[in-house]
């Protein structure tokens, strides 16, 4: 059987990750092809500019020049700035553009990930590291493609086309002036690891910080009633002083690094100054050569003070990347083969289903096998932990769900997305969740398209219609947070209508009647019995044994093992565990009734 583990985090560096950047934006090559070509159409008229102040400052000073030709080389240099200007609005749009698409991509992936995870895999990916992925490293991904890695182009075709035209003027002041740059190389290779470690770590720190906000919402009412609101807030700050020194440790770094470059790019001004100008003295060197070196120094001073901006972009987009692909491209994925068709009247069947949760001491289901057909109802009871919930986080790929062991049609489950299985199920499980929205859109969560009248006949079929006439606005009633502005009953009606209007061949119902009385149940399951569409299996679960007395077959479970099966009649007239939660529930009837 198939027992998820913790993936164990891939192999990560900073060259890795500025790869995988890279690859990003060969998803949208065109528009990436455009802006780059955009940014050397930018950068070409940014090189000419200074050799046209060489041409004019040297005419200028041997008075060779007429006013006329001052008037075109004006009209020259305003021409290059309408294109500069258009070739870097065309740049930032394409490649600014693609980054968005990109960052809008991933979090396409990471839903569609985080909702394709078996519960099994989710126990070992805590909900902050999903939210801290989704709101600070997609982003910061997003602006590593749009101004890292544009700055890093944009440095080596600048840096190297300057430095060809400095050699030009004067070799021996082009190495005077570069002297500071095998400095600036050494400290960036070192600042690079650090700032991306101290990056990583920041942002797994600001996952637990997450993680631990998102429990104490979710908790805020349980916290309060305990009076432990203190202690929680207790707990925060120690998640919280984490962060900001892991946060401090990564800001030293990049407050350190960047002054260190400006001190860097005035010592290359400073050694143009002094050596340039005793080679103009000396006439080795024309006031327009220094003038245009003067202009391309402070073109190779740019890349210089934008290493510290770019390097921090790329290496917090290199982290953040690394991050994102640990959920993304798990290792050790098995490929799913099997496709199943479109969900219509499927029979489902169970075959000697054992099942163990990882670290647990002995199996929640040992040898199952049962099987439901189209129109069929497969009543489940047993006590409290014999397995009748695991069986549903089975047949809904919420946990792996071992080989050879459950089939539609015989098609083992255990080779199929876990999206197309779930197409086959319409699930209302114990604690049924309600989202912050009108009646009428949660129910029609499974079904989009549903129309009025398919409400209606829904909610009547779950009992909920005379609730709803309670309600001013009917179906376009907005619920509160998690439904909490309906009763414990109401919301297991609303998921159960939900389910009856998803047109999945098979219902599964886990204690779906719980909250509800004896006369609503009773209603319920008369709806149940007598809806139109005969051909949908229905699987339920419930401890009240009234509720599966008409069922096909009951199955009787106790500690994991099917003890018993028959029918309601068989189970009744043999002595078993069956018969005891009879007479169990009965008495405590006769009691309620004394009452």
């Amino acid at each position: 059987m198939d027992t998820p583990v913790k993936p164990q985090k891939a192999e990560t560096s900073p060259v890795r990750g500025i790869r995988r950047l890279l690859q990003l934006l060969d998803t949208y090559p065109w528009q990436t092809l455009g802006g780059l070509l955009a940014v050397v159409v930018t950068d070409l008229v940014t090189l000419v500019v200074p050799w046209i102040s060489k041409v004019l400052v040297d005419r200028l000073e041997a008075r060779s020049i007429q006013e006329r030709e001052l008037l075109w080389w004006g009209a020259l240099l305003l021409v290059l700035g309408i294109v500069s200007f258009l070739a870097k609005k065309i740049w930032r749009h394409l490649i600014l553009g693609a980054s968005k698409r990109i960052e809008a991509d991933l979090r396409q992936q990471l839903l569609d990930k985080t909702m394709a995870m078996t519960s099994a895999q989710a126990r070992v990916t805590e909900s902050g590291k999903f939210l801290a992925l989704a709101s600070n490293d997609i982003p910061a991904v997003g602006q590593a493609l749009a101004f890292g890695i544009i700055a890093l182009f944009d440095a080596v075709f600048i840096t190297g086309v300057a430095t060809v035209l400095m050699l030009q003027l004067s070799p021996a002041l082009t190495g005077w002036a570069l002297l500071p740059f095998p400095i600036l190389a050494v400290v960036m290779t070192v600042a690079m690891r650090l700032i991306y470690r101290r990056w990583d770590t920041a942002q797994s720190s600001l996952e637990a910080l997450t993680e631990k906000t998102r429990e104490s919402l979710v908790g805020i009412r349980t916290l309060r009633s305990y009076g432990q609101s203190e202690g929680d807030i207790s707990a925060f700050s120690v998640k919280n002083r984490s962060y900001l020194e892991d946060m401090m440790s990564y800001v030293k770094v990049d407050a350190s690094f960047n002054p260190f470059i400006l001190l860097l790019a005035g010592s290359s001004t400073a050694v143009l100054l002094k050596v340039g100008g005793e080679l103009v003295i000396a006439g080795k060197l024309t006031i327009g050569d220094l003038a245009a070196f003067t202009g391309y120094l402070g073109l190779l001073t740019w890349p210089m003070i934008a290493a510290g901006w770019m390097l921090v972009l790329l290496q917090r987009g290199s982290a953040s990347i690394d991050r994102l692909d640990e959920i993304l491209t798990p290792e050790g994925e098995r490929e799913l083969q099997t496709e199943l068709p479109m969900p219509g009247p499927s029979t489902l069947e169970v075959r000697n289903l054992t099942f163990s949760y990882p670290g647990a001491k002995k199996p929640s289901l040992t040898d199952w096998s049962f099987r439901c057909a189209p129109g069929q109802t497969i009543g489940i009871v047993g006590p409290v932990g014999s397995g009748k919930s695991t069986l549903i986080r089975l047949l809904l790929a919420l946990e792996t769900i071992p080989k050879d062991t459950i089939f539609l049609d015989d098609h083992d489950l255990h080779d199929v997305d876990h999206r197309r299985i779930r197409q086959y199920f319409s699930p209302v499980m114990q604690e049924p969740f309600l989202f912050s929205d009108t009646i009428a859109n949660n129910l029609r969560l499974g079904f989009g398209t549903a129309q009025m009248s398919e409400l209606e006949q829904a909610v009547e079929s779950a009992d909920l219609a005379e609730d709803l006439k309670l309600f001013p606005k009917g179906l376009e009633t907005e619920l509160g947070e998690r439904g909490i502005s309906l009763s414990g009953g109401q919301r297991q009606r609303s998921a159960l209508a939900r389910a009856l209007l998803k047109p999945s061949p098979i219902l599964l119902l886990d204690d779906t009647l719980s909250a509800v009385d004896t006369l609503t149940e009773q209603r319920i399951l008369h709806h149940l019995r007598n809806r139109k569409d005969d051909s949908r299996g229905l699987i339920l679960i419930s401890h009240r044994l009234s509720a599966v007395k008409q069922a096909d077959e009951i199955l009787v479970t106790r500690d994991g093992h099917i003890v018993d099966r028959g029918t309601h009649k068989e189970l009744s007239a043999r002595p078993g565990l069956y018969q005891e939660l009879l007479t169990h529930q009965a008495n405590e009837q006769e009691e309620r009734e004394l009452v």
